[in-house]
């Protein structure tokens, strides 16, 4: 059994119109032939002293979780292409 398309053949769509879809990200990359893989980013290091950053990793870590559960499917997806964005001073 076939499924069917998400995406219609010879339809553009923007970057928006694939956050405005009613479907789940690796749902439409699987129709695009790719595949999702989540997982920690190693970025580049520094050798400077941060002294909170501790901190600013422990947020992290407790706010990526609430952000992948519950929601609708646009307020999930939404902040995953946003940077972790503070109100506190770092």
């Amino acid at each position: 059994m076939t499924r069917p398309h998400l995406l219609q053949e010879g339809q553009s769509y923007t970057f928006r119109s694939y956050f405005e879809m009613p479907y789940e990200a690796d749902e439409i990359l699987a129709e695009l032939g790719y595949s999702l893989l989540k997982t920690r980013m190693e970025l580049p290091r520094s050798d400077r002293n941060l002294e909170r950053l501790p901190e600013l990793q422990q947020r992290i870590d407790e706010s990526l979780p609430l952000v992948q559960q519950g929601g609708n499917k646009q307020t999930i997806k939404e902040p995953k292409l946003c940077p972790y964005k503070s109100t506190e001073k770092v």
